[in-house]
């Protein structure tokens, strides 16, 4: 059974805009349910359960992005694939993991030392995984730019 495509009723610059409208959306629809669950953790939601499908999506379309953008050759317009870039986004995730799960085990216990060591830990844990998916991303997006520079 062949599927046929359907023509297209938009013309080129038609076309480029609604591209740029489904980028704005699908960056939106990301960054959205990502504060979605951050506030949803803050303030209470005691059941991972009840984050669950959010996290699913949310992890879906960050996979799909990152893999397709590398697979493809792409890392960013502004940013460089390079340590320093790495460590400063590592680091601004790391931050804001500590800061979230300082305030989720210090509205749970009311411990402030254990509060704090609980969002020191997880910023470590966050620094270095971060890192070091950042690095190994970094070097298979280089090696795949390589690739698409050989066979052009």
């Amino acid at each position: 059974m062949k599927i046929r495509k359907m023509k297209s009723n938009l013309d080129e610059r038609q076309e480029l805009k609604l591209l740029k409208i489904e980028h704005n959306g699908c960056w939106i629809a990301f960054w959205g349910l990502l504060i979605v669950m951050l506030i949803q953790m803050i303030v209470g939601n005691d059941s991972i359960k009840n984050l669950a499908g959010e996290w699913v999506v949310f992890m879906s379309l960050a996979l799909y992005l990152s893999i397709d953008c590398v697979r493809n050759g792409i890392w960013d317009r502004k940013l460089k694939p390079n340590l320093k870039t790495n460590i400063i986004a590592s680091s601004i995730a790391a931050v804001l993991a500590g800061i979230i799960w300082f305030s989720v085990s210090y509205r749970n216990y009311h411990k402030l030392i254990g509060s704090i060591a609980t969002g020191i830990i997880m910023f470590v844990q966050v620094e270095i995984l971060c890192l070091l998916v950042l690095m190994i991303f970094s070097k298979i997006y280089k090696r795949r730019v390589q690739k698409l520079e050989e066979d052009d």
